[in-house]
């Protein structure tokens, strides 16, 4: 573990007579934004919904911007009214990343784990799973219709933004488990917590009695493991190991927001119970023998009507394989080689 006093590093802090961006633009009353200490939680558009995600604002010494996915009105607002030090992704998906590039005089910082990601497209495609499914010439496609203004969109998806080129393109420096990051008044400790990404991170403010989240957030979907490096296991573990944390409030990349312990603790129970239930569908279907392939088009996940948008077929093969593996290994499946069976 390591603490980072990025307040000393950034030439001595904030001007004094810079006003912060609380009085500056966003603690008028009407915005009904939450604030703890220097923290303020700033909702995504559409309900926070994907591909939109909560985005945080630590408004100390150091200028930090955490997550920028809120939605591009309102960052744009941001960028303009107060110059921000630091963007901080938690992980590497499009919906936290999405408006890194309006951002062009700060630091990114992304976890060691995933930093090669915006290094290196391809590594990038392979953990969001395009290889694995569509193969290396789909790869070389998707990074050419990236860097292309007028790429034709898809449907559901976000897999053709050109804000993938622009905003996964540049990472400056690269944190660890464990760091605790010095703002000046305000510390932020870093806590792994892999299976919905590799390098999935928590952000934790053991002064402040919160923590962010991020995508262990309580949606009515379920928990998303979706990419080539998606565990279902480790993403459990990961949860446990958020309950076990103590502070009073915890605060969602999606949909829910803020919620007290009681309220996060009790929902994630239903949010676990999803993967349970996910589980039951496809042994449901295996009481005849179905290939992967067979058992990814019923669409049990994500819906068939989905799967026209290639990456949300994409997501829902990568999720039924991962769940078939385990409960192959689990004695719930036999493998019968080209198909499967409920055991």
């Amino acid at each position: 573990m390591s603490e980072l006093h990025y307040f000393l590093r950034l030439q001595g802090g904030r001007h004094p007579d810079d006003p912060t961006i609380f009085e500056n633009i966003f603690m008028k009353k009407e915005t009904g934004y939450t604030r703890f200490g220097s923290v303020l939680v700033i909702p995504g558009e559409d309900g926070c919904r994907f591909p939109f995600c909560t985005s945080l604002l630590i408004d100390d010494d150091v200028r930090v911007l955490v997550d920028p996915g809120a939605g591009l009105s309102t960052l744009v607002s941001l960028q303009k009214k107060a110059p921000v030090d630091l963007v901080i992704n938690t992980h590497y998906h499009f919906d936290h990343i999405a408006y890194n590039y309006l951002f062009d005089r700060a630091r990114i910082l992304l976890n060691e784990q995933e930093a090669r990601c915006f290094r290196e497209k391809k590594y990038l495609a392979s953990l969001l799973g395009m290889e694995e499914v569509y193969g290396p010439e789909w790869v070389e496609g998707w990074i050419a219709r990236i860097a292309d203004t007028e790429t034709r969109q898809s449907p559901f998806s976000p897999q053709n933004r050109h804000e993938w080129w622009l905003s996964a393109s540049r990472v400056d420096e690269e944190y660890r488990w464990g760091d605790v990051l010095d703002f000046g008044k305000t510390k932020m400790q870093v806590i792994g917590a892999p299976g919905h990404s590799k390098g999935f991170s928590c952000l934790n403010f053991p002064d402040l009695g919160v923590m962010y989240v991020a995508d262990i957030d309580l949606s009515s979907f379920g928990p998303w493991y979706a990419g080539s490096d998606g565990d279902i296991d480790l993403f459990l573990s990961s949860c446990e190991a958020v309950r076990a944390v103590d502070c009073d409030h915890f605060i969602t990349g999606h949909e829910r927001g803020v919620l007290n312990r009681k309220d996060f603790l009790d929902g994630l129970d239903r949010f676990i119970a999803v993967i349970d239930e996910r589980d039951r569908k496809i042994l449901s279907v295996l009481q005849k023998p179905l290939s992967l392939t067979e058992i990814a088009e019923r669409g049990l996940i994500y819906g068939r009507k989905y799967h026209v948008d290639a990456w949300i077929y994409m997501w829902e093969f990568i999720m039924i394989r991962k769940h078939v593996q385990r409960m192959v290994g689990q004695g719930r499946i036999l493998d019968l080689g080209d198909q499967l069976i409920a055991a």
